[in-house]
Parts: C-alpha cells; structure tokens; sequence
C-alpha cells in the first residue's frame, strides 16, 4: 500500500476514485501475480487505469507482474488506443517493459 501511495503522490494522481484504488490494492495483495482490474467501473481513463498503474508498478517493485486490465464497456476502440497509450508513457517513464 506504501508503494502505492508513493506513486500516487508522485504522479499526481490523488483525485483517482480511492474505494476503487483500495480495492485494486486488496486484490493485489490477495493474488500478486494474478492481478487482473477491470478498469471501467468509474471512470475509465481518469481513475481505473491510473489506479491500475499504480497498483501495477507497486506490484512490480515487489517482484510481481499484473496479469492485464478488463474494458467492458464504453468505446473499446479508444479505451484501448488511450490505454495503450498510457502504458508506453509510463513503460518509458519508469523503465518498465511490462506494460
């Protein structure tokens, strides 16, 4: 959870929705290297899929990998291309290959 809120304070990210962010973090801890978050329950691109890269590079740190993300609704299209995004930006920005 440290790690998380490290990331979170350094990111700029402490307006994600924090019962998702502290889900993710349970599920995390409950299964490390099966952490799968569906990212669409709230706000898809402004909270879900930060909280997963927070959640995803805490994990990383401890030695595990998330296992992905799930989009069930909404624009697939662009939720992916954004998502795919995000994840090449913060794969660079942190030197991280597992995004």
């Amino acid at each position: 959870k440290k790690s998380t809120l490290k990331y979170r304070r350094e990111l700029h990210w402490e307006d994600t929705h924090e019962g998702e962010l502290a889900a993710f973090i349970s599920y995390a801890d409950a299964f490390p290297s099966q952490f799968l978050a569906l990212i669409d329950t709230y706000d898809t691109l402004g909270s879900g899929l930060k909280n997963f890269i927070l959640v995803a590079l805490a994990l990383d740190d401890a030695g595990f990998k998330p296992a992905g993300i799930r989009l069930d609704s909404g624009d697939l299209a662009y939720f992916s291309s954004e998502v795919r995004k995000a994840f090449t930006k913060m794969s660079n920005q942190f030197d991280r290959g597992f995004f």
